[in-house]
């Protein structure tokens, strides 16, 4: 039997346990037979491990200190000599086609989970003229990705067309749960609404708090979960509760914060009866996003508000989930919340919808199969 090839994964961004890469991608591997090291950002005090997966953290940074991170990250990705490197940013990517040029046998996939040259863009902790610089340099990294990258995977089909257009092939890993989240069933469903997440305003939590103070006297049993943390420097954590405090709500939201074990994410969702996803039109990686929360509320079996944009509306048009609204309206918010809510059984048939459709393709199975079709091919 031939032995399989060593593959390392590489971030500098993103944390060791990072559920997609470590728990999904970095397992799905090592089970097929790949020799993996995961190369990411140290969590204090212990990252999780996985049967067959080599770890190495690397202390974060940023502005000065990210320098040091990607020495860190470049000295652990160099030290396995592995045959590919799979790179989950573009500075990542700048170490595995610099590690490349050295060892030109060497084969590098580069994983564009984000349009991240807009991400610079958007970054509201750079003077604007800082933002216009890393846009352009990691404009350049992903042309060269273009240009030298054995292979590309990204998330959303909408994104993938940048690299598709220039003749690249581009295989779409979707941010899919396990299939076994969604065979597990029972339990009481409450007049709770949920959001997940980065608790900022780009991803809507303003106009969700609005939608429900619209709503919340008409349906006083109703309550609104959010697990999540607040964005740094965008000051919404203190608006938020003197809006709450203001139409005197405080006692009809939770914020029971991160929930940290991905697992018991589900069990908190299982409890719920209406998941919610207001990306705001005005950053395209929200527009274009196909993210895990969405997939996750279908595999719980919650019915799904969610933003009217291309990739998210087809899912959910397609399976019949749950309703589409202008994530910018609160009262078109607030309509389709108390139509879900007001009728629990259309909510819990769209819900269940969700949760065939997880079954039926929309799962991790699926999509590994996906990433393992894109390393054997690139191993030949």
């Amino acid at each position: 039997m031939t032995q399989k090839r060593s593959i390392c994964l590489l971030t500098s961004a993103q944390l060791v346990d990072d559920a997609r890469f470590l728990h999904r991608e970095a397992a799905s591997l090592a089970r097929a037979g790949y020799e993996v090291t995961l190369v990411g950002l140290k969590r204090t005090p212990a990252q999780d491990q996985v049967p067959g997966v080599n770890i190495i953290a690397v202390p974060g940074g940023k502005g000065v200190r990210k320098t040091d991170t990607l020495r860190g990250v470049y000295a652990a990705a160099r030290s396995r000599r592995a045959d590919t490197y799979q790179c989950f940013d573009p500075w990542a990517l700048a170490v595995g086609l610099l590690i490349k040029r050295w060892r030109p046998g060497v084969r590098v996939v580069y994983e564009a989970t984000e349009s991240y040259p807009e991400v610079q863009l958007q970054r509201q902790d750079r003077p604007m003229l800082a933002r216009w610089v890393t846009y352009a340099a990691v404009r350049i990294m992903e042309y060269l990705a273009v240009r030298r990258a054995d292979w590309i995977i990204d998330t959303s089909p909408t994104r993938a067309r940048r690299f598709a257009r220039h003749g690249r092939r581009v295989s779409i890993v979707g941010n899919l749960p396990p299939k076994a989240v969604a065979l597990q069933t029972g339990g009481e469903r409450r007049s709770w609404i949920v959001s997940t997440g980065l608790i900022c305003r780009h991803r809507g939590f303003d106009v969700l708090l609005k939608a429900f103070a619209l709503i919340a006297s008409k349906l006083p049993d109703v309550r609104l979960r959010v697990f999540g943390r607040f964005a740094p420097d965008e000051g919404l954590e203190n608006w938020a509760r003197e809006f709450l405090k203001r139409h005197g709500l405080e006692s009809r939201v939770d914020f029971p914060g991160w929930v940290t074990a991905y697992s018991d994410m589900f069990t908190e969702l299982r409890s719920c009866s209406v998941g919610v996803l207001l990306f705001q039109p005005d950053w395209w990686n929200d527009y274009t996003n196909l993210p895990n929360k969405l997939f996750d509320f279908m595999a719980t079996g919650l019915g799904v508000i969610a933003s009217r944009f291309p990739d998210m509306g087809r899912v959910v048009e397609q399976t019949g989930c749950g309703w589409l609204v202008d994530p910018t309206d609160p009262a078109a918010v607030a309509g389709a919340l108390e139509h879900a809510l007001t009728h629990p059984e259309e909510c819990r048939a769209r819900g269940e919808a969700g949760r065939r459709a997880v079954l039926a393709g929309y799962n991790w199975e699926t999509a590994e199969r996906v990433l393992l079709e894109v390393h054997d091919k690139v191993s030949r």
